[in-house]
């Protein structure tokens, strides 16, 4: 949380820049919940339910019009999820290496710089709605998992969250979708509101950890936003 707030804390002093701003741009500052999943490609990869997530960025927005912009920025996004995978892994009381179905909950942290195309119509003369699509090109972060498994009479449980970023690929992409809402308060303030959503064409596991589990994992999130725009 103290991390969170403190780039929260370096974008506000970004955004509040005079020197930033021009008349065709924007900045902002945004953040909410997400609502996080995972999702298989070719392979199974089992999701237990939607799980609570957060995230929070900097909006920038490059208008060629009234009507059109090109909206960009920097998001950092905490990812909850709880899925299913098969790995190849050494339990106790087998001497050998086998196949075991792990159940795992994951901490992702990931940093994403969205490029989208945003389409604004005028509702009146204070309200804007808008709709945008783009990538979202992602840097892994960190991952922390907690997994267990039942296998024949051996049972286990993890008690602690441990480090697996090694497990995961430090470059995913993603496309993006938003639908929201801007309400203009004065001509250099703007409060908005936004649904948000993140599906990634890449495979969350890296190559290696791909060979061994069988599995393509894809990380998704649903998510409401609230900012403002300068």
């Amino acid at each position: 949380m103290k991390k969170t707030l403190l780039i929260i804390s370096l974008l506000a002093g970004m955004v509040m820049s005079g020197e930033a701003q021009t008349k065709n741009m924007r900045f902002g500052l945004k953040m909410g919940p997400s609502f996080d999943w995972a999702s298989s490609g070719s392979t199974v990869v089992n999701n237990y339910g939607l799980r609570l997530g957060y995230g929070a960025g900097l909006v920038v927005d490059r208008y060629f019009s009234d009507q059109i912009a090109v909206s960009s920025g920097l998001e950092l996004n905490y990812l909850r999820m709880r899925y299913e995978f098969t790995d190849h892994r050494r339990v106790e009381d087998f001497l050998e290496e086998t196949d075991v179905v792990v159940m795992r909950k994951i901490k992702a942290t990931n940093l994403e710089i969205p490029i989208k195309i945003k389409v604004c119509r005028e509702v009146m003369d204070i309200f804007k709605a808008y709709v945008e699509a783009g990538v979202g090109l992602g840097v892994n972060l960190q991952d922390r998992g907690m997994d267990s498994y039942d296998f024949y009479w051996v049972s286990y449980e993890g008690d602690s969250y441990v480090d697996c970023t090694d497990q995961y690929r430090l470059l995913q992409v993603s496309m993006v979708f938003g639908l929201g809402a801007e309400y203009e308060i004065n001509r250099n303030l703007s409060l908005f509101a936004q649904l948000k959503f993140d599906h990634a064409f890449s495979n969350a596991f890296n190559s290696s950890f791909e060979k061994q589990t069988g599995s393509v994992l894809r990380n998704n999130f649903f998510g409401i936003e609230v900012g403002a725009l300068y």
